[in-house]
């Protein structure tokens, strides 16, 4: 069996908008009746600030991880049972986020609630990783018979790639760091937002629509 690599998008994009939904609701506002004076909800609102927080960063992460899947599975003419599989290995560690988004917004300076935050940060980098290493191992990327398409494809899988590398060596430095220093573990964890704001060489999306124009 061959799904087709839009079916996945679209099952996968609605994964990550039920965990972004799950991710909010988690943000609870005050009980607003005649026993709650100004005080008490400002002081509700203070203490919801962590909560707030946590919910951005893990808000701009799922973005990069989305954006990241979208110009994965783009690139692809085909997919199969394994990259299937290795799909739902990766939703099931993204739907663990709004847990650790959670505990990490209730315990923000608790080293043990940061390192497993990076923990499962790092399984999803690795899973990510594994899919791109796959797919260009197993030839499921589109092809064109003049090999330019191509060789622009290996470039931004290789890029792709290295950048998921260093992304899982700093969630993986996040996670003994956070018994030493909170603060240094945090920073490991700007080291992928970087990476995903540099600047790309190749345009994804008009070498897809190229590929796609010479398949037709």
């Amino acid at each position: 069996m061959q799904a087709s690599t839009s079916r996945v998008e679209i099952f996968s994009d609605g994964v990550m908008a039920i965990i972004i939904t799950i991710m909010v609701l988690e943000l609870k506002l005050p009980e607003l009746n005649e026993n709650k004076n100004e005080y008490d909800i400002k002081k509700h609102i203070i203490e919801l600030l962590p909560h707030f927080g946590a919910y951005v960063f893990s808000f701009i992460m799922i973005g990069i991880l989305w954006t990241n899947h979208h110009n994965l599975f783009h690139l692809l003419e085909k997919t199969n049972n394994f990259l299937l599989g290795q799909n739902l290995f990766l939703l099931f560690w993204m739907s663990l986020i709004p847990f650790v988004t959670g505990i990490i917004g209730a315990n923000p300076f608790l080293p043990a609630s940061t390192a497993l935050y990076g923990f499962i940060m790092l399984m999803i980098s690795l899973t990510l990783t594994f899919m791109r290493a796959y797919t260009i191992k197993k030839g499921l990327v589109h092809t064109d018979d003049e090999g330019e398409s191509n060789k622009k494809i290996k470039k931004v899988f290789v890029k792709s790639k290295t950048h998921s590398y260093i992304g899982s060596v700093a969630y993986l430095l996040s996670i003994p760091l956070a018994f030493v220093s909170i603060y240094l573990s945090f920073s490991c964890f700007i080291i992928p937002i970087i990476l995903f704001l540099l600047p790309a060489k190749i345009d994804e999306e008009k070498l897809e629509e190229r590929i796609i124009e010479k398949n037709n």
